[in-house]
């Protein structure tokens, strides 16, 4: 059971009226197959026909009707409109007596058809010409009315006159949903309730969408007791019965406890729907039960909708003369504002002015950041926010509110000034916006019973929500409100909108004219602009290839120069050093022996003995030669190193060991990673995977890695006061794809994110120019994107270091050759 805190207003708007599974007990309904076989059926055969419900399911249709009458409904079904064949003849004979009904047939979905039997009032139904007799005149009458409130009160009267209800009322909608009572016709007796109002809550919105749906709809004894359907759910989709657009269909509990409070037996309202929208509704009671003839309610359903065809003149009639005024005063503008520079000249300087337009209050437009004003408006930053306020709500063209403050609370401070909006969105991007502003309008509104209390909770085994028992006048003094928008208002406002793009972009298109001359000019100095500025990438691209060239050759002359020069001294040294040290022990044994036969040496002999400490030179000789021995071998590394890191002889593609070039080029700056003073050194971390062999250009990429490696030093010797270990770290990894990761990072001053995108740049260096000349990692990129078909890529953050990463392909799909490095006939 549903607990009393959880019944509100939501719960019935949820209420699934549409498909209650009741239908009200004057008439009969069946659910048939396409094949007209009975699915449902109302549980009320058996007063009807004497037999219960199970007994017709999943039986055909000819059970209960003759091969004739069924033939007519198959035939019937054929028809686009199943409204045009309504109602149907239906005569059943039981076993004590023949009924005539009225058989409405119309679909609940594609694969289910409804027929419902009403009782007809006698054999025979109203032909054709009885039924035009029965309507021309009335049509006839409600067309000649002179204006709109006569055209509403010759509704209702007609409508009272065919149906013969105790009251007919016409109420039409406002655009919060609530009813205001235009004209009526009624029984001495009764209390009137013209120009009384009935708040939204009355009508639920599920119930609005019906009656746009289904024009027309009877309850014909309030006090009835609802049939249920059975089975419940619908054999096909096991889901309740859509009734819809069922005549029978039962209202929901609260709307016949709603008409029981008003005292009223039965009931009917007829749709009025104006532009596809529910305009208002002709509702009729009756302080006794009372059913109406489907011929007669299909006339009624007539009245409304000619009524709705009426509305299109009468209603808009009552106000010609305003419309009119309105277009005169717009056309004024569109001329002021066609004779101007500046449109919003034409707005604002003349009479009439935008403000006379619509009869606001005040008005705005906001163009390019800034308003101009007119009367009564807000300071302009809470027009700023009201802009951006606007901006969320996806109006498309105009948006309109006679209750700012109830939708943008911030409008209540300013209710005196804007307590109505107009807004029309001359361009969202940017924003130009025309605003007009209503102050509040204070007015007192006459309503049927308390509107704020339209439903109650009464205690009891079973609660629910309850209509309000009591309409006795209640009258109430609205507030935040202005007076309403007019739709020949509403329709002004987007003319001017409209007259306000056609006359800025015709502006443009003078203004593009005037400029055209001017842009052809400037083409032909934009396309030598281009082809100058191509030109020069060009050459710097070539001029660093040129540096680089000479870089590198003259670095690889002076290498094999001092290899050679240095190669054979060097072997030489390390050739004697083994014969130096068999000489001096030769000598030293000579003299070892000498003093075991001559113990006592002259005293000049002893003098120097003791000068030249021999025992200590005849103990570190022979380290003496073993430490030149290490020298002369760290040269012949260091010139191995060399030799290897310009790889002299390797200037096409080889399959190489990644490792080797890098370990030659630590070998290299070695010198580099000592500290200097007080200054701590640099420590070099080795994180190496396991790689497989590279096919690449060893001595580009040799020197791609002394260019990061020498950055890296530099960054690190550039921040003297490091809190901690000056670290390079050196990382590889064999990627997925068959390509390599080869990462250099360091822990110094770092790059600073703005300048991350031009450091591959060719001669952009965030060092001094004497240091260098911003060629190195344009040479890396071109290396290693263009030669190798590789990624390289930075990551740095300032005072937390740099960490250059590469990724190479293990295997090059092609020679790529550089034209400017190969016709220099030599390897950089």
């Amino acid at each position: 059971m549903m607990q009393p805190e959880t019944l509100s207003w939501a719960n019935y708007e949820r209420e699934p009226i549409q498909s209650p599974g009741l239908i009200q007990p004057h008439g009969v309904l069946f659910v048939m197959s396409p094949e007209l076989n009975i699915l449902q059926v109302s549980n009320n055969t058996a007063k009807f026909f004497g037999r219960p419900p199970e007994t017709f399911l999943d039986q055909p249709l000819e059970m209960l009707l003759d091969a004739t009458q069924v033939n007519v409904i198959k035939e019937s079904i054929n028809y686009q409109n199943l409204g045009s064949v309504n109602p149907i003849n239906i005569t059943i004979h039981t076993d004590w007596k023949t009924l005539y009904f009225d058989g409405i047939i119309h679909h609940s979905h594609p694969d289910c058809l409804i027929l419902e039997l009403e009782p007809a009032l006698s054999p025979k139904t109203v032909g054709f010409l009885s039924f035009y007799k029965l309507v021309e005149a009335a049509a006839s009458t409600i067309q000649n009315s002179k204006n709109f409130q006569e055209l509403c009160e010759f509704v209702v009267k007609e409508v009272r006159n065919i149906t013969g209800f105790d009251r007919v009322m016409l109420y039409r909608f406002d655009t919060a949903g609530h009813g205001t009572v235009l004209a009526e016709e009624k029984l001495d007796s009764m209390d009137s309730w013209l120009n009384l109002n009935y708040p939204a809550e009355d009508i639920p919105p599920q119930a609005r969408q019906l009656y746009s749906i289904n024009f027309l709809r009877l309850i014909a004894d309030v006090n009835y007791k609802p049939v249920a359907i059975v089975p419940t759910l619908n054999p096909l989709d096991k889901r309740p019965l859509d009734l819809s657009h069922s005549v029978l269909r039962s209202v929901s509990p609260c709307h016949i406890e709603y008409l029981q409070n008003m005292k009223v037996s039965a009931s009917m309202s007829i749709s009025i729907v104006k532009e596809g929208k529910l305009w208002g509704l002709v509702a009729c009671h009756h302080n006794s039960p009372k059913y109406v003839s489907y011929e007669v309610r299909k006339a009624c359903e007539f009245f409304g909708k000619v009524m709705a065809l009426e509305l299109r003149s009468k209603e808009d009639d009552s106000y010609y003369e305003y419309r009119l005024q309105l277009q005169a005063t717009t056309a004024k503008l569109v001329e002021y504002m066609s004779g101007e520079t500046n449109f919003i000249d034409g707005l604002v300087n003349f009479k009439p002015n935008l403000l006379e337009l619509v009869r606001a209050d005040g008005a705005v437009i906001y163009y390019k950041g800034t308003c101009w004003s007119l009367g009564n408006t807000p300071s302009s930053d809470r027009i700023e926010r009201l802009i951006q306020w606007l901006e969320k709500q996806n109006f498309p063209s105009i948006y309109h509110t006679d209750t700012l403050p109830s939708v943008y609370r911030e409008a209540e401070t300013y209710k005196d000034i804007a307590s109505g909006l107009l807004a029309v969105a001359i361009s969202k991007e940017p924003k130009h916006y025309v605003l007009w502003f209503r102050s509040e309008m204070i007015h007192q509104v006459t309503w049927a019973g308390d509107p704020n209390t339209p439903f109650e909770l009464l205690p009891g085994r079973n609660p629910r929500l309850h209509p309000r028992k009591s309409f006795e006048v209640w009258q109430e003094i609205v507030k935040l409100k202005s007076l309403p928008w007019k739709p020949c208002e509403i329709d002004a406002a987007l003319d001017l909108k409209n007259a306000i793009v056609t006359i800025v972009l015709r502006q443009a298109d003078e203004l593009a004219k005037l400029n055209a001359a001017l842009q052809e000019s400037e083409a032909k100095t934009t396309e030598n602009a281009n082809q100058l500025a191509q030109a020069l990438q060009e050459l710097q691209r070539t001029q660093t290839q040129l540096i680089e060239q000479g870089k590198m050759s003259d670095l690889g002359d002076l290498i094999a120069s001092i290899a050679a020069e240095i190669t054979n001294p060097i072997n030489f040294i390390t050739g004697n050093l083994s014969h130096a040290q068999e000489y001096a022990e030769d000598l030293l044994n000579l003299l070892y022996l000498y003093q075991q036969h001559y113990p006592e040496p002259v005293p000049e002999i002893l003098e120097t003995i003791e000068s030249i400490d021999l025992e200590f030179t005849s103990q570190d000789f022979s380290n003496l030669i073993e430490s030149m021995k290490g020298g002369a071998e760290r040269i012949r590394d260091l010139v191995n190193a060399l030799r290897n890191f310009m790889r002299l002889n390797e200037s096409e593609l080889k399959a190489v060991d990644i490792h080797e070039g890098i370990n030659s080029t630590l070998l290299i700056l070695q010198h580099r990673f000592k500290g200097k003073g007080d200054s701590r050194g640099i420590q070099i971390v080795k994180a190496y995977g396991n790689l497989p062999e590279v096919e690449c250009y060893p001595s580009q990429l040799n020197q791609v890695f002394m260019n990061l490696l020498s950055n890296a030093i530099d960054a690190l010797e550039s921040h003297p006061n490091h809190p901690g270990q000056k670290t390079i770290l050196i990382r590889t990894e064999a990627l997925g794809g068959d390509r390599v990761l080869i990462s250099i990072a360091d822990n110094g001053v770092g790059i600073n994110p703005t300048f991350q995108e031009q450091i591959f740049e060719p001669f952009y260096t965030t060092k001094s120019p004497k240091k260098s000349l911003g060629v190195g990692l344009a040479i890396a990129k071109e290396v290693v994107v263009e030669k190798h078909q590789g990624e390289i890529r930075c990551i740095s953050e300032l005072s937390q270091g740099a960490e250059f990463i590469l990724e190479i392909p293990t295997k090059q799909p092609y020679p790529t050759r550089t034209p400017s490095l190969e016709a220099a006939g030599k390897t950089p």
